[in-house]
């Protein structure tokens, strides 16, 4: 198999594939009035499924089909393609401008708007010029490369030059902002910057490439297009990749650490779930929801942080409505929480004492004098997590020794 049957069966259907998935869920934001950055990179990858799904072999030949016209899906790919350089070019814009805008941030966005303005005119000009050009130009069978094959007809020649002055404006222009980026940004922001300098590098060598070989059939040696048509399409994936790749990178890391603390405290609230169930068992009005049960506990992952949220504060809730006579509540000293080695002693008397005041109503023994340390009010939540991790950690262990102190006093009393 060649190569130019290895990238037409696998790689464009699988390019397409997820970028399809991609544009889709992204779909919404090409709406008007969703911010510019995001309006972006939906553009971007909404040209990309198109271009790609257009250029895949059984797609490319049913688009000959349905209009009678071959090589049709050609102009429809190089469209779609020029949009997506726009929308990247939109949303790499509106990071470049946010970093390196000065006080007066209105003129910043004004002048960004003209901008894009500017650039979408041309985008729509270009268009219009690429089809006219495909509509004079021959149309007799359908080619594996339409550039390749009929560089040697003049509206293919104008058509070839429109589709590549205007990338590799779009290139070199993005060459220049994300270098921008790199230089203006730290973090994320910055490796992002990266990749989208290193693909538009990749994109105006492609640009290079494909000029070199406009030279040559005008210099009447056309295998020289040839040679240089499949290096040019491996610097046009590559650019591709690194491009999609940067622009993609923010959302992808937004969603990788949204996952994580979405999982992290899934887990928690996993941990915190045996505490929880006894004490609402014993005060059910502080509960919001129903005691979902262990099995629905552990599935339940989408909803882990809601339930984390309301699990902190529904434990405190159920331990201060359960002061009285016998039971006291305390707050533990900010300094004591802040030290490791007193705020373990702590949550182990708080395990302690609500382990025996638990198993005490359950059983229906004599309610025992307990003080019970609590988080203080001006406790973080991540220090009122951690604190109530703790002691539901020690929980399990103590409610065992607590129950077994309670039955083995009754059989003690049992004559």
């Amino acid at each position: 198999m060649s190569l130019a049957d290895v990238v037409s069966t696998y790689a464009i259907p699988v390019v397409a594939a997820f970028v399809g998935l991609a544009a889709l869920l992204r779909a919404r934001d090409l709406w008007p009035g969703s911010r510019r950055d995001r309006q972006g990179l939906a553009l971007a990858l909404a040209g990309l499924a198109v271009g790609a799904t257009s250029l895949v072999s059984p797609v490319y030949a049913a688009l000959t089909r349905l209009t009678g016209v071959a090589n049709i899906g050609e102009p429809i790919a190089r469209s779609a393609l020029m949009a997506c350089a726009v929308g990247i070019l939109g949303m790499v814009a509106h990071f470049a401008v946010r970093a390196g805008a000065s006080a007066d941030g209105s003129t910043a966005r004004r002048g960004q708007a003209g901008w894009l303005r500017r650039r979408r005119t041309w985008l729509a000009a270009a268009v219009v010029v690429l089809w006219a050009c495909f509509v004079f130009g021959p149309h007799g069978r359908q080619v594996q490369s339409y550039m390749v094959t009929f560089a040697g007809e003049p509206a293919v020649r104008v058509y070839s030059l429109v589709f590549v002055v205007f990338v590799g404006g779009a290139f070199a222009e993005l060459l220049r902002l994300g270098w921008r980026m790199r230089k203006t940004m730290t973090g994320q922001l910055a490796f992002s910057g990266s990749l989208i300098t290193l693909g538009a590098a990749a994109g105006c060598s492609f640009v290079v490439v494909r000029v070199v070989g406009l030279g040559a059939v005008i210099a009447d040696r056309p295998r020289v297009l040839e040679a240089l048509a499949w290096p040019g399409a491996i610097l046009a994936a590559t650019a591709s990749i690194l491009l999609v790749a940067g622009t993609l990178w923010l959302a992808a890391v937004a969603r990788a650490r949204a996952t994580s603390d979405g999982l992290t405290a899934h887990a928690t609230s996993v941990r915190l779930y045996p505490l929880w169930r006894d004490l609402v068992r014993l005060r059910p009005s502080v509960a919001l929801d129903p005691d979902p049960g262990p099995v629905r506990e552990v599935m339940s992952i989408r909803t882990g942080a809601w339930r984390l949220y309301r699990r902190v504060i529904e434990l405190l809730d159920a331990v201060r409505i359960m002061g009285g006579r016998s039971v006291t509540v305390r707050q533990v000293a900010p300094a004591a929480l802040a030290s490791p080695k007193v705020s373990d002693v702590e949550a182990d008397r708080a395990a302690t004492a609500l382990a025996k005041v638990v198993v005490a109503e359950s059983e229906g023994a004599p309610m025992p004098r307990e003080t019970i340390p609590v988080p203080p009010t001006a406790a973080t939540v991540e220090q009122e997590v951690a604190w109530w991790s703790k002691v539901a950690h020690r929980y399990r262990v103590r409610r065992r020794q607590a129950r077994r102190h309670v039955r083995s006093q009754r059989k003690g009393a049992t004559p």
